[in-house]
């Protein structure tokens, strides 16, 4: 069919399908955040049941979604939780939906909700009273009705709840449960004005939500509950829409071992694939691009008109040619009429081998495409590259699903990157670089590069938040991470924590029971991109949250991610776009130019690539190919889908920067969508525009717009960032610039001036003195920051923040400041020197965890003393383990601990072809080094400082959780005591030693702060006279205590950017200190 009559075909349809009402039935599911009556965990078990039948659920946590407007989409709600109190205002809105003509389904600890409101206990048609437990099943009373038709009686464990205050009024009893002459009302329907009302008394647990008769009964109670209109228009939708069609296929791997294998289903059109993807029920899903005009789209970029480039590939798993020449190109795709739709495709290169990653740079565009890095540029405006040079190289390709990916421009005026366990081993700037699993930065001209943040495992994402702080993920079981300290901070054999995983929840959520993982059943298996959501055209509760691609369960989830100290966690947003159609292979989602989250959907039935199916794990013996991914014939080179997923309010938005001026530029610093903040910092970054006073005047507002953090660093790329601004940044009222301007630092002594004068060692937010402690780390080493160094280390705020600890522990290494002095080691022959009977290591012995698959990895686990020196960290022999499949196994040693007591475990640790985690812990206080993770390491010295509660024992680990192979060697359990100066004596406070403080100190800066005689800076108030107004306890607050209360005068920020000087100087300094401002009469 002519594909313009196709989709004018579609659109007509659409329209009459619209008119005719036929649609999905949306469900809001309001449950709660507790793990008791755990609604997040079983929300998911009803998605993935009746997703195929296109019933669809949001959920939402707060009461506060009780109201018209974010109820309006919805045909029915389901209440699952534990709330306290209703406002009268949520009742209403409530009672109306539901008198409206929906559906209200409260379920089991509904009945005990919003108890302070007897128009709820009312409406539900009782209250919980009281429950044992057990084993039973209820009755079914009314076997007639529409919701009972094909249920049958069910025997589960459950609460065996008692009601009272029963409302009689238009109740319909479906179910009862017996115990012996008690019948309790047990399931029941209720009508409320045009609306029905279905309640249950079942569902505490899994137990429950997991039973086939449970979620039949709910699916029923459901699709009666709407009401007969929303139900017709249901029905009408599921006949009306595209048929499936499928059958058995032997190339349809079986990893999950089910017992009915999942047989092959064919693809659909967009059209047919839209039907059965789900977005949220205040959002719209538009095509905006589709096969035959595009081909299977792998990554997005758009350029400063807002056109769409995509880095299409057929060439795509095994196609990897030497020369760099394939089959592959990037296309430029324009709506040009403004419809939401492309109707303009232009090939602007062509001849391209997998790219991977675009990004918009030096007036050209830059490819990732292994191992090479490309850039293409168009001089004659013809939208053709007719430039195609090599700035980069040494980017592995041995796998093709593990290599560089994820370009983006960096708020440091760098660019950004992800890469795989392909890694990169090469010379860029005359460095020599080998690196995997992480991401990375690097100069537009492919002269620098720096690898940041290492992850645990294969790696295809990059983000950052409007912080600017970085993200990232992996393929498998964890799938955002949050980088705190780059790699660069670490000294030489160092292992450092440069980025965790910061995920709650590892499960993810398809509305399909239809998947095919390979591994991490139900979770993330090849979990891809990390993009965070800003924009005006989506839902506010979007705002700030990350999107996470996972194509084998055709999804793109949501993660909540939120402060936790100086890191972050990322809580359960559940999804974005979901999709029933088993081609759906969502493998990028960014927000747009136009707010819009774009996604790249790689459509294919075969999306998993490693590892090779074989009889006894697939169900067939298969083929490795070239590029790591298995053979298989049912895997498509054609097909690819881009959708849009925007606000249903959200009004169409054109927007270009195109040959934009200074003013526009600057003003689009400031937008709400990311992409055109960074566009425009780097345009003006780049073209090296005039607009420092622009720029100057938005970062001194002190009004909190993301747009300062964008001018700092536009001044910052152009050289043009005055000492005075800059200084203003750092004691802004935005968290977020204070972070930036600390991290915009160099390490000249300018710079030491302006970081001692500002406080930030001592920020009262956790992710800005996070950034000033991997600051202090780059700057030369003396006599006063390692005192700063020791006393951060001391700090209890440091001690109790991972981050904060980590780099404590990064700043004692490099400023060579010991916080702990070690006492004697507790483990027998910690140096594996000396040889058991058995040919192991003396006093230690091995022991095995997990379950399958794991334990079968455990049987052929090879571990050996090495009585080899060359293979030895120090001595002459080092303990090997390798495994050849996953496993968990350890050689362990028990030792008495002391309570109350700190000690420390460290030990050494060399990887080579290691998949997973080496590392040492405490099997029974759960304390664990850093873990080694990446495939190949020289030795690494890994450590953790632990205090010792309350347990008698530890049993120390030497710990193999992979496949692979890994040697360990100098394992140290040592009771440590903090390092303490002398006690020297304070003698009373020499004046003349504090002026000498006041003016030279190069740490207490007391001077970049305070002005006295005409000399100094005012960045906070005038000391002349100080003594004169102020009493002695007031002056030693403020020198202890800044902020316990602000200095006279000093309104420019809510905190003072004086640190305690505590954490500075020495007591006899502080005493002298003291004395000198006594003086200033």
């Amino acid at each position: 069919m002519n594909p313009r009559l196709f989709v004018a075909l579609s659109l007509a349809l659409t329209g009459f399908l619209n008119a005719a009402e036929v649609r999905p039935l949306r469900v809001l599911f309001l449950g709660h955040d507790k793990e008791h009556h755990n609604s997040t965990a079983y929300v998911p078990i009803l998605m993935n049941a009746m997703g195929r039948e296109a019933i669809f659920f949001d959920y939402q946590t707060s009461p506060d979604c009780l109201n018209p407007a974010t109820l309006q989409p919805y045909d029915a709600l389901l209440l699952y939780a534990n709330h306290g109190n209703l406002k009268p205002e949520q009742f209403e809105a409530l009672n109306a939906f539901i008198e409206g003509g929906k559906g209200f389904l409260p379920i089991h600890c509904a009945s005990a909700c919003f108890g302070n409101d007897p128009r709820f206990i009312a409406l539900v048609g009782g209250r919980f009273k009281s429950h044992k437990s057990g084993v039973f099943k209820a009755t079914i009373v009314d076997r007639s009705h529409p919701i009972l038709q094909g249920v049958n009686e069910y025997e589960t464990w459950d609460e065996t709840y008692v009601h009272d205050q029963i409302n009689a009024q238009s109740r319909h009893l479906l179910m009862e449960r017996v115990e012996g002459e008690h019948r309790e009302p047990w399931a029941w329907t209720r009508t409320q004005g045009q609306g029905r009302i279905f309640y249950t008394a079942s569902g505490h647990d899994e137990r429950t939500w997991q039973n086939p008769e449970f979620q039949k009964l709910l699916r029923n109670a459901i699709v009666w509950a709407v009401g007969d209109q929303a139900r017709a228009a249901w029905e009408n939708f599921l006949a009306s829409r595209e048929p499936e069609k499928r059958e058995p296929n032997p190339e349809v791997a079986n990893y999950e071992k089910r017992p009915q294998p999942i047989t092959f289903q064919h693809p659909f059109t967009p059209k047919g694939s839209m039907e059965r993807t789900q977005v949220p029920a205040d959002c719209r899903l538009e095509l905006f691009a589709a096969e035959p005009e595009i081909g299977k789209p792998i990554a997005l970029a758009w350029d400063d008109r807002g056109r769409c480039w995509v880095a299409e590939t057929s060439d795509y798993p095994h196609g990897v040619k030497e020369d760099g020449i394939g089959s592959d190109r990037i296309r430029i795709c324009e709506d040009s009429d403004g419809d939401g739709r492309a109707d303009k495709f232009t090939v602007f290169a062509e001849g391209l081998n997998i790219p991977t990653g675009l990004v918009f740079a030096n007036g050209g565009l830059i490819v990732s495409q292994p191992p090479r890095f490309l850039f293409l540029q168009d001089t004659d405006g013809d939208d053709r590259a007719d430039v195609r040079k090599e700035i980069m190289n040494g980017w592995g390709i041995g796998d093709t699903h593990a290599q560089a990916s994820n370009l983006h421009h960096g708020y440091d005026n760098w660019l950004y990157g992800a890469v795989g366990y392909s890694g990169f081993k090469g010379t860029v700037g005359g460095r020599q670089l080998d690196f995997k699993m992480g991401t990375y930065r690097f100069r537009a001209d492919g002269s620098a590069l720096e690898f940041l943040h290492q992850f645990t495992n294969n790696t295809w994402a990059h983000g950052d938040n409007d912080a600017g702080d970085q993200f990232g993920g992996t393929a498998n079981g964890a799938p955002i991470f949050f980088g705190g300290i780059p790699d660069s901070a670490k000294t030489e054999g160092m292992q450092l924590m440069t980025a965790k995983k910061i995920n709650v929840i590892d499960a993810a959520h398809p509305i399909t029971p239809n998947f095919r993982q390979v591994d991490v059943f139900g979770g993330y298996t090849a979990a891809a991109g990390s993009a965070f959501v800003y924009s005006n055209a989506l839902p506010a509760r979007f705002q700030g949250k990350a999107l996470v691609c996972e194509p084998t369960m055709k999804l793109v989830s949501v993660m909540d991610v939120r402060p936790d100290g100086a890191g972050y966690q990322a809580w359960d947003g559940m999804n974005l776009f979901a999709s029933s159609d088993e081609w759906t292979s969502p493998v990028y989602a960014e927000v747009g130019p136009d707010g819009a989250v774009w996604i790249a959907d790689f459509h294919n039935f075969i999306i998993q690539h490693n590892p090779t199916p074989s009889v006894e794990r697939g169900g067939f013996k298969g083929t490795t190919g070239v590029g790591g991914a298995h053979e298989n014939s049912l895997r498509d080179h054609s097909r690819g889908r881009i959708y849009r997923v925007i606000g249903k309010a959200a009004k169409p938005i054109r927007k270009s920067l195109a040959g934009a001026g200074p003013a526009q530029l600057v003003a689009a610093l400031d937008d709400d969508v990311q992409y055109w903040r960074l566009l425009a910092q780097h345009k003006i970054v780049e073209a090296r525009v005039d607009a420092a006073p622009l720029l100057t005047a938005l970062v001194t507002a002190n009004d909190g717009r993301t747009g300062a953090i964008h001018a700092l660093w536009a001044l910052q790329g152009l050289g043009a960032l005055p000492l005075e601004t800059h200084r203003a940044a750092l004691l802004a009222k935005d968290a977020r610039l204070r972070r930036n301007a600390v991290r915009a630092l160099g390490s000249d002594a300018a710079s030491q001036s302006l970081f001692f004068g500002a406080g930030v060692v001592s920020d009262p937010d956790p992710g800005t003195r996070l950034a000033a402690m991997v600051k202090l780390a780059s700057f030369p080493t003396t006599p006063e920051i390692q005192t700063l160094v020791k006393q951060l280390g001391a700090d209890g705020k440091v001690r109790d923040d991972e981050w904060l600890k980590e780099a404590s522990r990064l700043l004692s290494k490099r400023h060579r400041v010991e916080l702990y002095k070690d006492g004697p080691n507790l483990l027998t022959n910690g140096d594996l020197e000396k040889t058991g009977a058995d040919g192991f290591p003396e006093g230690w012995k091995r022991r095995d965890y997990g379950g399958p698959p794991k334990a079968e990895g455990n049987k052929t686990a090879e571990w050996q003393l090495l009585p080899d020196q060359k293979q030895a960290h120090s001595g002459k022999a080092a303990l090997r383990c390798l495994t050849k499949s996953d496993a968990d196994t350890s050689f362990y040693q028990d030792v008495p601990l002391k309570p109350g007591a700190t000690y420390r475990l460290s030990g050494w640790v060399k990887a080579k072809g290691l998949r997973g985690k080496a590392s040492f812990n405490d099997h029974i206080g759960r304390a664990e080094t850093e873990k080694v993770t990446s495939r190949d390491s020289g030795w690494v010295q890994v450590e953790t400082v632990f205090v010792n509660k309350d347990k008698a024992k530890a049993s120390i680990n030497i710990l193999h959780v992979a496949k692979g192979e890994a040697f360990y060697d100098d394992i140290l359990l040592c009771e440590v005591m903090p390092v303490e100066d002398p006690a020297d004596q304070v003698l009373a406070g020499d004046p003349g030693r504090g002026e000498q403080i006041f003016w030279k100190h190069p740490v207490a800066a007391c001077m970049n702060c305070h002005m006295l005689g005409g000399k100094g800076s005012p960045v906070g108030p005038a000391l002349d006279g100080i003594a004169a107004r102020k009493n002695e306890a007031y002056i030693t607050q403020s020198l202890l205590e800044p902020n316990a209360i602000l200095a006279e005068g000093y309104v420019a920020t809510p905190i003072s950017p004086m640190p305690p000087m505590g954490l500075i100087l020495k007591p006899q300094e502080i005493a002298d200190v003291k004395a000198f401002v006594l003086t200033l009469k």
